[in-house]
C-alpha cells in the first residue's frame, strides 16, 4: 500500500508540474530547463532519452501512468520537436501504456493523433 501511495503522489506531483509547464509554453518562456528538473524528477535525462530504448525507459520509470507523463513532457520539449526517433519513440512507450492499461483514454487518442501528425510532417 505503501508503494501504491507514493507512486499516487509522485504522479499527482508530475501531472501539476506539467500542467504549469504547459502554462509556462503557452506564456512563450523556454522551458528547457523545467523539462530537464521533471526529467530528474523520473531519474531520466534529456540524453539518457535519446540514446535508451524503449524497453529501458518502461523499466527505469516502472509505473505506466508516469510513462504516460513521459510522453506528454517528450511530445513538448523544445529539443524533440523535430526529432522523428523520439516522435517514435514516444508512440512505442505510448503503445506500450495502452497495453498495460486497456482502460480507454481519449488522452491517448490525443496523444497519438498528435505523435501522428508529427510524423507526417
Amino acid at each position: 500500500m505503501l508503494k501504491k501511495d507514493y507512486l499516487l503522489a509522485q504522479i499527482t506531483e508530475l501531472a501539476k508540474k506539467f500542467a504549469q509547464l504547459m502554462q509556462q509554453k503557452n506564456e512563450g518562456e523556454d522551458i528547457t530547463l523545467h523539462v530537464d528538473k521533471y526529467y530528474a524528477n523520473l531519474n531520466l535525462s534529456a540524453d539518457w532519452i535519446v540514446n535508451a530504448e524503449s524497453d529501458d525507459i518502461m523499466r527505469r520509470v516502472g509505473d505506466w501512468q508516469l510513462v504516460e507523463l513521459l510522453v506528454k513532457m517528450m511530445l513538448e520539449d523544445p529539443r524533440f520537436e523535430n526529432n522523428l526517433s523520439i516522435i517514435n519513440k514516444a508512440r512505442t512507450l505510448l503503445f506500450e501504456v495502452q497495453e498495460l492499461d486497456r482502460t480507454y483514454s481519449f488522452e491517448r487518442i490525443e496523444l497519438q493523433e498528435l505523435i501522428d501528425k508529427r510524423l507526417k510532417r
